[in-house]
């Protein structure tokens, strides 16, 4: 599952609403939400997916503005 368990969890994320809160909460840790969800998943990938996240947001508003 450590292949995908980034994939899987964000997916899982989609139909557990609660999941994505415990993910979203201050002070969370990701790694161990994610293992408590069934999923593997590393610190630097989480983080990683976060930062890929968030410049595509960007990314999004600037081509809005253009």
């Amino acid at each position: 599952m450590a292949a995908s368990g980034l994939q899987g969890l964000m997916a899982a994320t989609v139909d557990d609403p609660e999941l994505e809160a415990r993910l979203k909460a201050p002070g969370a840790d990701p790694v161990a939400v994610a293992s408590a969800a069934g999923f593997t998943i590393t610190a630097e990938e989480f983080q990683n997916a976060q930062q890929a996240w968030e410049n595509w947001r960007i990314s999004g508003i600037h081509d809005e503005e253009a």
